[in-house]
């Protein structure tokens, strides 16, 4: 994430250029850097309608600032995940009163040159106690590291621009970049199997539960039925009934030792008055729970599998996240900044005079041009 700290009066041509060189920098920048920038306007953002307000028609809403990325992963990831991307870890009891910040992610400038110029001028004081930039440091450029949550402050003045800065930091990390795309699209395809697999594991969760369910009604009623025959037929067999009922009570396979009882409950209801049809509907029933029904009815297997799915996305996703993860310490987008600052004459402050107290705690490194220092001769005596 880079922030140009840089007043209309202290460099107009650095922040001129950064506006007018807006385009090329979102095309050098891509995904895996984000130039940040305040709006020159209030924005008026609707959620329902996020194209509603404002800007250009390729501009993307960001609520609260927290994600960068195409379309539909900067709208769903924001309003998901509302802490995607914070700063510091020490809370701000304010930023609960604060209305939430809205972040547009525009390929062109959204306004005029003078009123995008004057917009930063009056945020520059604000950046500089977030970060603690000491004011002899203005202009500069502010680049936060997420995946090794460090912080740079890169100098800058009228020879050196912010697009000059970027693309040196930019062709240090190319060689990651094809591999870091390809894992993304890889974990956006998976988070799209996950959405889409959402709907159809839901309808099949509801079949199943249909198939439980009018499986459970149906050994209900054959048991009621068992218990109300058995006041009608004789003795033993209505012995045999009863039990049978209170079998079908615990659904679970008849055991090879109670085979003889049904049998002779079966042999029993033949010339007892008993429904002509129940012999043949217990034994497909007793069938049917041996044969380890309802697990193996359509609607159960099918949820089944779609919950191994379910498992495997979710695998497929960690992997992808695992694999960013790598790459992104693979970028050492931090030793990136050091390389490109170094290339324009800049080092590493030894005492960088921070600001105190400041809102970002994350380790701040100060690039700048070496003060000139002079060596005093003594005088040789006569």
């Amino acid at each position: 994430m880079v922030f140009l700290l840089a007043r209309t009066a202290d460099a107009p041509d650095l922040q001129r250029r950064f506006f007018e060189e807006w385009s090329d920098i979102d095309d050098l920048t891509g995904h895996y850097v984000g130039v940040f920038s305040p709006h020159p306007r209030e924005l008026q953002v609707s959620l329902r309608h996020p194209e509603g307000a404002g800007g250009s028609q390729g501009s993307l809403y960001v609520s609260g600032v927290r994600a960068i990325g195409d379309r539909s992963r900067i709208y769903r990831s924001s309003r998901q995940s509302p802490c995607a991307v914070r700063m510091g870890t020490a809370p701000d009891p304010a930023a609960r009163r604060e209305p939430e910040a809205v972040g547009l992610a525009n390929e062109v400038l959204a306004a005029d040159l003078p009123e995008h110029q004057r917009a930063l001028t009056l945020t520059v004081s604000a950046m500089q106690r977030f970060f603690g930039i000491p004011g002899a440091l203005v202009p500069c450029a502010v680049i936060a590291c997420l995946e090794e949550r460090r912080v740079f402050a890169v100098a800058l003045d009228e020879h050196t621009h912010v697009y000059d800065l970027l693309k040196r930091i930019m062709t240090r990390i190319e060689r990651v970049v094809p591999a870091v795309d390809e894992q993304d699209a890889e974990l956006v395809a998976q988070l799209a199997a996950r959405y889409r697999h959402r709907s159809t594991l839901g309808r099949l969760r509801d079949s199943a539960l249909s198939v439980r369910e009018e499986w459970e009604t149906h050994l209900r009623r054959l048991g009621d039925e068992l218990s109300t025959l058995a006041a009608r037929l004789p003795e033993d067999a209505g012995d045999l009934s009863r039990w049978l009922a209170g079998r079908l009570a615990q659904p679970r396979p008849i055991a090879g030792h109670e085979w003889g009882r049904v049998q002779d409950l079966l042999h029993a209801l033949r010339g007892s008055g008993a429904p002509r049809t129940l012999p043949r509907r217990i034994r497909r029933t007793l069938a049917r729970l041996n044969g380890g029904y309802p697990a193996t009815s359509c609607a159960l297997t099918r949820l089944a599998a779609a919950e191994a799915e379910k498992e495997a996305i979710e695998v497929r996703i960690g992997r992808a996240k695992r694999q960013l993860d790598e790459l992104g310490r693979d970028l050492r987008l931090g030793d990136s900044v050091v390389g490109a600052a170094q290339e324009l004459g800049l080092e590493q402050a030894q005492e960088p005079g921070l600001l105190t107290p400041r809102r970002l705690d994350w380790p701040l490194t100060v690039l700048a041009r070496p003060q000139p220092f002079e060596i005093g001769r003594r005088r040789e005596r006569t």
